[in-house]
């Protein structure tokens, strides 16, 4: 098997809606997670319900039969149709050439997974690519369960649901409600027909949920079969949503509209094999299938992914709506030409959830409370509302934000709600019971796996920039309306305290993670480098060296920035085990890719007097490289959370998180910038 395959069927693709909807699988096509599946819905609230795993997909022809779905079992894959897989694409959509073995010009299938963007749909099309006429059975795999829940075995045996197939000239499908739940499935086929047939596939198995120390056992029902048959050349698209589909057509054309403007991989299969070179122009020595600028739309399109509800999905699967990644992301998104818009509304909404001066850490969603235990959330919101505001320009927004700054900053200086405090030195320090509020926020029986009490590094760095930004702010203000408009004093005095005061973290060669008192917490970590990253530098540029060059040399990896240096003890290698073992790695040596765009961030400041523009990009392009060539290559379609803080780095955690595609974007705009002006 070649290195393209070993890294696509190892790898995850991943659909998406406005709504937080997902669809998500292996290249293979073989669920791992209890998580993949072709339609995983969501509510505005983020509530998300497995519906369809996926199909089981029989296809003949003069009596020859082939299967191109796979199942896992605890002893086996039946069937085994990844064998008959040709080849995967990850991007713009999930997509998979099949074929009969031996692989062969006369038998091709594509099959595309293409998602809604505005409901909870997802279209599965079927392509006839090869010379004869395909017979298809297709029986759809429903879960209709929470996606955090698994089926029990034995428990959809008996269970009940309200369902019934129908035809007419215009398709078939069904539709079928669990009466136990409510959930709803609703199928539309293009055309043939379909019929109740029902069966239960038991005891499906998956293996990356009992890899992490959960439950990874559950059944999926079938309730109806679906058949059709293609000619040569011939196409039928199958619907699948949680709401009735009144208008199937103008829902298949949405969806095509779509995808119908993004770059298609130099190998795609776009039409049928007349001359029997289909399968022979296909690439397998590993090259790069996507051209540089093909590679940025689709990172964009990657980043839009997260966009749902008015609001950023932190990552799929796991997670919902988180402040602070909200908020980082939206810094990447105002970079995209026409979000400025979308970026206001996300912020209005948290400006309508403040409570004692705090944006929430998370929204309420799937019947969770909303909470507050974040402090640097806030700090972000600010710095953000203030790079809005040099785009637009604009004298009432300028009035208005300025306002809520000032309630919002007066609100932390004055905190009596929340456990923090200010100083006398200005610095913001979190109590023991808050050793959480910062992006290191794991905890374990109520603690924290990595305390951040005291005087955090980072947060008082975002401090100074959430009040030298409010500054700004007053500033442009009266430049534009020319109205005077002067700081308040207690503000601007606090400022210049945190400034003077931020001397105390300097060691000789880094900065300190934490004060405790006027104690050095002396650990290399990444936050030294989100420290000095921000618009304003507290510190010399010589200390921003020393820095940079200090992470180069200890936190940098080929896939991110390590939690902590591999000299320290408590360094963790991999990010493996049960939940304890990996909440011990999180923050503890595990890579993180959105910290990048900090570290380029850094690495910027330093080098802007020292390089040209095309020396500057390709120093940045470094850093980024394994990450722009797995896309290019169509090795991945997403970016995870962490990899393993050592060799081989190995993705872990939600295999698509939003703040670090919005550091790779971040920073390969950046990089375009600078070679349109160079």
């Amino acid at each position: 098997m070649n290195n393209y395959f070993l890294e696509t069927h190892h790898h995850e693709w991943i659909l998406t809606n406005r709504r937080g909807a997902y669809a998500l699988g292996t290249g293979n096509l073989i669920n791992q997670r209890k998580y993949h599946g072709l339609l995983i819905a969501s509510d505005a609230k983020f509530q998300r319900n497995h519906l369809v795993a996926g199909i089981e997909e029989k296809v003949e022809w003069r009596g020859e039969v082939i299967h191109l779905d796979s199942n896992n079992y605890s002893n086996c894959i039946y069937p085994e149709g990844f064998l008959y897989l040709v080849k995967p694409w990850l991007r713009p959509y999930p997509a998979f050439l099949y074929s009969a073995l031996p692989h062969q010009n006369d038998i091709l299938i594509l099959k595309e997974l293409m998602m809604d963007e505005k409901s909870n749909t997802v279209l599965v099309r079927y392509t006839n690519l090869g010379h004869h006429p395909l017979h298809f059975q297709l029986h759809p795999k429903l879960t209709m369960n929470p996606h955090h829940s698994l089926n029990t075995d034995g428990s959809l045996d008996f269970e009940e649901f309200d369902a019934e197939a129908f035809g007419s000239d215009e398709g078939c499908g069904f539709r079928a409600k669990r009466v136990q739940n409510n959930l709803e499935v609703y199928c539309h086929s293009q055309m043939g027909s379909a019929e109740p047939n029902r069966f239960v596939y038991y005891n499906v198995y998956y293996p990356w949920e009992v890899m992490a120390g959960y439950s990874g056992i559950g059944d999926q029902i079938s309730l109806f079969e679906l058949k059709f048959a293609l000619k040569p050349g011939e196409s039928n698209c199958v619907l699948f949503s949680d709401s009735p589909i009144e208008y199937p057509q103008a829902v298949k054309d949405a969806i095509l509209k779509r995808y119908a403007d993004l770059p298609l991989p130099a190998d795609f299969p776009c039409c049928a094999d007349e001359d029997d070179t289909l399968i022979s122009n296909l690439d397998y020595n590993d090259n790069l299938l996507f051209k540089h600028d093909e590679y940025l739309q689709l990172l964009e399109f990657a980043l839009k992914d997260f966009i749902a509800n008015d609001d950023i999905v932190a990552g799929y699967p796991y997670y919902g709506a988180w402040g602070r990644d909200t908020m980082i992301v939206l810094n990447a998104l105002l970079r995209i030409p026409g979000q400025l818009e979308q970026v206001e509304k996300v912020l209005r909404k948290y400006s309508r959830h403040l409570r004692g001066g705090l944006i929430p850490n998370m929204l309420p969603e799937t019947g969770r409370e909303v909470n507050y235990d974040s402090i640097d959330a806030t700090l972000w919101y600010i710095i953000l509302l203030w790079k809005v505001g040099k785009r637009k320009v604009d004298v009432g927004y300028w009035k208005e934000v300025i306002h809520l700054c000032e309630e919002i900053l007066k609100s932390i200086l004055n905190n009596k709600q929340y456990p923090f405090e200010i100083r006398q030195d200005g610095l913001i320090n979190l109590k023991p019971e808050f050793a959480h509020a910062t992006w290191m926020d794991v905890r374990m029986d109520g603690q924290s796996i990595t305390p951040r009490d005291g005087a955090p590094v980072e947060i008082n760095s975002l401090w100074y920039n959430a009040l030298s930004c409010y500054e700004a702010m007053c500033k442009s203000y009266q430049e534009a309306s020319g109205i005077p408009y002067l700081p308040m004093d207690l503000l601007v005095s606090t400022k210049e305290k945190v400034k003077e005061a931020f001397r105390k973290y300097w060691t000789s060669d880094y900065l300190a993670d934490r004060l405790v008192g006027d104690t050095q917490i002396k650990e290399v970590r990444p936050n030294a480098i989100l420290a000095l990253s921000l618009p304003w530098q507290p510190v010399d540029k010589g200390q921003m060296k020393a820095v940079f060059l200090k992470a180069e040399a200890e936190l940098l990896t080929p896939y991110g920035i390590r939690t902590l240096s591999p000299q320290d003890p408590r360094f963790r290698k991999k990010y493996y085990g049960s939940q304890k073992e990996r909440d011990l790695a999180y923050h503890n040596g595990s890579v993180w890719a959105w910290l990048l765009g900090a570290f380029c961030g850094l690495g910027l400041k330093i080098w802007r007097e020292d390089l040209d523009d095309e020396a500057l990009a390709a120093k940045l392009s470094g850093y980024v490289q394994t990450f722009r060539t797995s896309f290019q290559k169509g090795h991945i379609a997403s970016l995870a959370e962490v990899w393993d803080g050592d060799s081989p780095h190995f993705p872990k955690g939600a295999p698509a998180q939003a703040i670090s595609v919005a550091a790779l974007y971040n920073i390969e705009t950046f990089i375009a910038t600078l070679r349109e002006e160079s």
